[in-house]
């Protein structure tokens, strides 16, 4: 249990929270697929009124833009989705079936854009809740108290909104499986979805097409091969905004 938990239990003050540096722009300046896998074990922080909330990421996923079917910037730039067509190290933050705020890291760059996903995360300080009630997207941002409003905030200055430096997952600790939620077509089966393993903030565990726990060799970003290409299904990849929120 954090520090901060156990001083609440016990009836006294919570030590001072202690994070890392705001991660700069060349953090999120690079393809997608690293940053997603480097956001892993780093830490979302929310400074809001009511004081400092911070989750540790322990499952996300990469959407490519123009290249990606299920990618909001797939068909080019709408009001929505200004955001990702900006520069890297913003937030994109939307709402699913009218209800669910889904937070987006914008990486890549205004050329090539592209986002990844915040699905899930573990509880570091400020908030009074397993793990669990932050697997999903839409329950990190219930959590944290993120919604449109957040959208097209700069991460890495001037905003009360952050993800700061912590230390990096091992390789052996990270699974890459498809994303969730998303229809046959192009892109559906590419492993674009990177989690912790057993980390109860995650909100599917990793499975294998045999149903049994998935395996990774690395558990590193890889560049997208020949294997990687997907075969067309009889319906389009649903979009993002349609994906799975809880």
């Amino acid at each position: 249990m954090f520090a901060w938990a156990l001083a609440a239990r016990r009836g006294k003050a919570a030590p001072r929270l202690k994070l890392g540096r705001r991660l700069p722009r060349s953090f999120y300046a690079r393809p997608t697929l690293v940053v997603a896998r480097e956001l892993l074990g780093k830490t979302l922080v929310y400074e809001s009124a009511e004081g400092t909330r911070a989750v540790r990421l322990v499952e996300v996923e990469a959407y490519l833009g123009a290249r990606d079917p299920a990618s909001h910037a797939h068909r080019g730039v709408t009001p929505r989705n200004v955001p990702m067509f900006g520069m890297a190290g913003h937030s994109y933050v939307y709402l699913v079936y009218g209800m669910f705020w889904c937070m987006n890291v914008v990486g890549a760059s205004p050329a090539t854009p592209g986002a990844v996903l915040l699905r899930g995360a573990e509880p570091v300080a400020g908030l009074a809740l397993d793990a669990r009630a932050l697997a999903g997207p839409g329950k990190l941002c219930r959590a944290l108290g993120i919604s449109g409003i957040h959208t097209g905030l700069d991460l890495v200055r001037g905003s009360r909104l952050s993800i700061r430096a912590a230390p990096a997952v091992p390789p052996h600790q990270v699974a890459r499986t498809p994303r969730i939620g998303l229809n046959p077509g192009a892109t559906f089966d590419r492993r674009w979805r990177f989690i912790v393993r057993g980390s109860a903030g995650v909100s599917h565990q990793a499975k294998t097409r045999s149903g049994s726990a998935a395996t990774s060799r690395t558990g590193r970003a890889r560049a997208p091969g020949p294997r990687d290409r997907g075969r067309r299904g009889p319906r389009a990849p649903r979009a993002r905004g349609e994906a799975e929120a809880e």
